[in-house]
């Protein structure tokens, strides 16, 4: 019975805290972004619109797939999304 109380209050409390609510969803006010294009802009930061990286989790054919700066960027900058510079 003990173990039952204990699993409620961690349901309870990982699908009630912010880190769940601010994922993109009806309550957020947070435009929703993949972890795939947020990675693509971090390997980006410090390059040129025109320069190109590798995915770090696309592959086609066997190949790891080479992602545009500039496509990423403007990904996270249409999102709104407040990022630092650190």
């Amino acid at each position: 019975m003990k173990k039952m109380v204990v699993a409620a209050f961690a349901a309870l409390f990982i699908f009630g805290s912010t880190t769940t609510m601010a994922s993109g969803n009806l309550e957020s006010d947070l435009t929703p972004v993949s972890a795939e294009d947020i990675l693509n802009w971090m390997n980006c930061k410090g390059k040129k619109p025109t320069e190109t990286v590798k995915s770090m989790t696309k592959t086609k054919d066997g190949k790891i797939v080479r992602v545009k700066c500039g496509d990423a960027q403007k990904i996270v900058a249409d999102a709104n999304i407040p990022v630092s510079e650190y």
